[in-house]
């Protein structure tokens, strides 16, 4: 499970599904005050960073995931 964020022009990613972080993002907006989420950012080695969300703030998310194996088939 993988999530990439695309944030102010930049790439981002967190081991948890998409649906997830969109929850974690509205309890932050229903708040009513900036709040922040922390991700990873680089290559390789990652280094942790935190994204302040608030109304207006442009996030995009998708789901980066590895596609499932695809069935066997047995002739």
């Amino acid at each position: 499970m993988r999530t990439t964020i695309y944030y102010d022009g930049h790439e981002y990613v967190v081991a948890r599904g998409a649906d997830d972080v969109r929850s974690e993002i509205k309890s932050i907006l229903d708040t009513g005050e900036p709040g922040w989420l922390r991700v990873n950012h680089g290559r390789g080695q990652l280094q942790v960073a935190e994204l302040l969300i608030h109304g207006g703030v442009g996030i995009s998310l998708v789901d980066s995931s590895d596609p499932p194996e695809p069935p066997t088939i047995v002739e």
